[in-house]
């Protein structure tokens, strides 16, 4: 299989706190979307608990990626979405938990908004929102979240690791629109 990239503690934190794990890292698979809708902007999530803009996505549930990142994009974007491409794999190395994380990122084009609330009880009591963006605005809202982390640090460890992944998916989508 190959990746798009890699990454580790030491590559998103100054100072990592927690040491590569000795006992072998458990392995969980995700997926991301990079969501575009008619109008060329770009669904992005946040919520008031860290308010950072991420791609939709998160655990896969089955093997059947594709099933799993629409089911994902139902409930955090309320949008039915025809998936058009893989964009990459991006896998990494949490130490915290010892976990192994492969995170498939799809782009997607949405097809219909949903009335019906999808969200998972915590994403409801989280307040997650969606916001719309133009690849301007999210490149650089992604950039500066990215700074902030390399500068200041960011206090919510899973976060700080979607937050640099999401800019790496984001940027190779828009370097290679190909997809």
């Amino acid at each position: 299989m190959e990746y798009l990239f890699t990454l580790q503690d030491q590559d998103i934190f100054s100072k990592p706190k927690f040491p590569e794990s000795k006992r072998g890292y458990k392995k969980r698979v995700t997926v991301k979307a990079v969501a575009i809708n008619g109008e060329g902007k770009y669904g992005f999530v946040t919520n008031p608990v860290h308010g950072y803009v991420l791609l939709a996505g998160g655990g896969a549930e089955s093997e059947e990626l594709s099933s799993e990142i629409i089911r994902e994009c139902r409930e955090e974007l309320r949008y039915e979405v025809e998936v058009l491409n893989k964009i990459g794999i991006a896998h990494e190395f949490r130490n915290r938990n010892s976990t192994e994380y492969e995170t498939i990122c799809f782009l997607v084009k949405t097809k219909g908004r949903l009335e019906e609330d999808l969200r998972t009880e915590d994403e409801k009591k989280n307040n997650l929102q969606v916001v719309w963006l133009s690849d301007e605005e999210a490149l650089f809202i992604l950039k500066k979240q990215k700074e902030k982390l390399e500068t200041e640090g960011i206090e919510f460890y899973n976060t700080s690791f979607n937050i640099v992944r999401d800019f790496m998916f984001f940027e190779e989508y828009l370097n290679n629109k190909s997809y």
